[in-house]
């Protein structure tokens, strides 16, 4: 769950820099999707924990330092500030990365809970990444280089 919030905080600041631009829309879906995907994991996690607490008291403690993949959200935030001659290809190329490190990271998290109850909880979120390295994938349409 940290590592999806990571992922929508880092969507979030790009949304706060380039809401006006073609490419945004598909970062804002990212964005939500994320959050999404942070709700699939706590209903997984609750089902362990029902005494857990409440998703969104959960959620907003969650620091989310680290996307999936291992980056840091100060790293993404230094890539933000740095030079980019075409921000939205620059930006669109790491979200395909970010959806890519996050669809291995549950693929193999499958792998290693295979024939268990897990396993197919993290196939599902495996899936949801590709979806999400299709959209955005669509935003490079938008790019202009």
């Amino acid at each position: 769950m940290d590592m999806e919030k990571g992922a929508y905080i880092f969507y979030s600041q790009v949304l706060a820099r380039y809401r006006e631009q073609e490419f945004a829309r598909f970062i804002d879906l990212l964005a939500r999707a994320e959050e999404g995907h942070a709700r699939l994991i706590y209903h997984y996690y609750q089902q362990e924990y029902p005494q857990a607490e409440p998703f969104d008291t959960l959620y907003d403690s969650l620091p989310g330092e680290v996307l999936e993949g291992g980056r840091t959200v100060q790293a993404m935030q230094k890539f933000l500030d740095g030079e980019h001659d075409d921000p939205c290809l620059d930006i669109v190329e790491m979200a395909i990365a970010i959806e890519y490190a996050a669809y291995d990271l549950y693929r193999n998290m499958a792998d290693y809970f295979a024939d268990g109850p897990m396993e197919e909880s993290f196939l599902a979120i495996a899936q949801a990444e590709k979806e999400h390295m299709r959209i955005a994938s669509e935003a490079l349409a938008f790019c202009h280089s």
